[in-house]
């Protein structure tokens, strides 16, 4: 099986300059804390509590039951934890670490390479939340608060192997 390659790039984000951001910490769905990447969507459930700082939160994988809810995109600096491994692709958000979470704004553009999508993408296809947070094309957008709209085919452009493709919200 290919490596997954999980690159993304915030083209146009308001979170990242006008917006808010939430400190969460991502869970499976038994609660348990899980190693995450980049490109990522959750739903945030409420804060840590315990001996986590006080403004982090309790965040899980979106799913597509989630859809009606107000789902977040994951993105930390690529900072390497292991200094063994130094490509972007590497990267990853290990589990227990705090990670950022982007509250979703109408117009905000995201490209992310194909493995962070539920299945194949094409451009004008409208998308929500699937399973373990990612998005993909739903049997229907109705009901959902956030739809992403694929904009453009990226190619090779984030990677010389992964194809991506360029995302822009739209909520409802």
């Amino acid at each position: 099986m290919a490596k997954e390659i999980k690159i993304v790039r915030k083209d146009k984000m308001l979170a990242g300059y006008n917006g808010n951001l939430e400190s969460v910490i991502v869970h499976d769905a038994d609660g348990k804390a899980i190693e995450t990447s980049n490109g990522v969507f959750v739903v945030v459930e409420g804060l840590m509590g315990g001996s986590h700082p006080r403004e982090v939160k309790y965040a899980r994988l979106a799913t597509e039951a989630d859809k009606a809810e107000d789902v977040l995109f994951i993105h930390n600096p690529e900072y390497m934890y292991d200094e063994r491994l130094d490509k972007l692709a590497d990267f990853v958000i290990p589990e227990g670490k705090v990670a950022r979470a982007y509250r979703l704004y109408d117009g905000d553009i995201m490209t992310l390479t194909a493995d962070l999508y539920a299945g194949a993408v094409k451009v004008d296809d409208e998308l929500t939340v699937k399973a373990n947070g990612l998005i993909g094309v739903p049997a229907d957008v109705d009901g959902a608060k956030v739809v992403f709209t694929v904009i453009e085919d990226s190619g090779n452009e984030l990677h010389e192997t992964a194809k991506a493709f360029a995302v822009q919200v739209k909520r409802n």
